[in-house]
């Protein structure tokens, strides 16, 4: 396996502290960007107490300027990225429940956090990687993705644009002649101190219960799903297949590659309207 350098954001805690972990055992060094300094060093000294390679950056994903800063100072340590992450999501408790009894400026900003994050993270990323002409982008959907979820109107609106804002976006890559790939995937419901708090929370509770019930009894995702998926997308197997969704509980990405001209053909694994 090649060594890559892989920028993941929201990488403090959640799926991103997972993720960083994860793709670090096999060998990958991570770097960590987030808001909380504290977190991140932790997170760094984790990595590197079981033989990994990490580093941190301070950013807040929404300020464009800071993280343009952030990256020169990336390339000056580690030469290149080779992959990103846009793991930021964020389910604010301020925006779950009847769309017409939330206030609009929490609704605004829960779509602006999951979805700007991605467009900013995506946008810096290609700006790095068009000199080597080369390199992965993979950006996080989510829960209303492929059914409605009501009471998360704007998390799923979010999310849903993120994933075909990044079929968008790989297109034009493709159009323009740069070998960047863009894919988007699913890591499914799974437990970290983020989806506890969620659960446990008033708000879901009354609107969400079945998270609850999924969480004490029910089938959780794996990380493992999420990090052997990003593993094939990054090895370059998969490439046939960039701009598609991926769910990580469905395991199907090697089944994808093997029928690819069929996934393609048949516009799978890609979100449209059927007439």
């Amino acid at each position: 396996m090649n060594k890559k350098n892989i920028v993941i954001t929201g990488a403090s805690g959640g799926v991103g502290s997972l993720l960083s972990k994860g793709l670090a055992k096999n060998g990958h060094h991570i770097i960590c960007l987030g808001r909380r300094e504290k977190a991140l060093k932790e997170l760094v000294e984790d990595i590197q107490s079981e033989g990994g390679s990490a580093s941190f950056g301070i950013v807040d994903m929404m300020n464009d300027v800071q993280l343009v800063a952030v990256v020169e100072s990336i390339i000056k340590e580690s030469d290149r990225i080779d992959v990103w992450i846009n793991n930021v999501g964020v389910n604010n408790h301020n925006a779950i429940g009847p769309t017409w009894e939330l206030e609009p400026k929490n609704w605004w900003k829960e779509v602006s956090l999951n979805l700007y994050t991605a467009f900013v993270g995506t946008r810096t990323a290609i700006n790095v990687m068009k000199e080597g002409n080369s390199g992965y982008i993979i950006n996080l959907g989510g829960g209303g993705v492929q059914k409605p979820k009501p009471y998360g109107s704007s998390y799923g609106a979010a999310k849903t644009a993120v994933v075909k804002f990044s079929e968008t976006v790989n297109l034009e890559l493709e159009e323009e002649n740069l070998n960047i790939k863009v894919f988007a995937f699913n890591p499914g419901f799974i437990r970290n101190d983020r989806t506890e708090e969620l659960v446990e929370s008033n708000v879901a509770r009354k609107y969400m219960p079945e998270l609850e019930q999924i969480l004490k009894y029910g089938e959780m995702s794996d990380i493992q799903d999420s990090i052997d998926l990003i593993e094939t997308i990054i090895s370059g197997k998969a490439d046939m297949l960039a701009g598609k969704y991926f769910f990580s509980d469905d395991k199907n990405i090697q089944e994808a590659i093997d029928n690819a001209e069929t996934f393609i053909k048949e516009t799978r694994n890609l979100l449209r309207v059927k007439v």
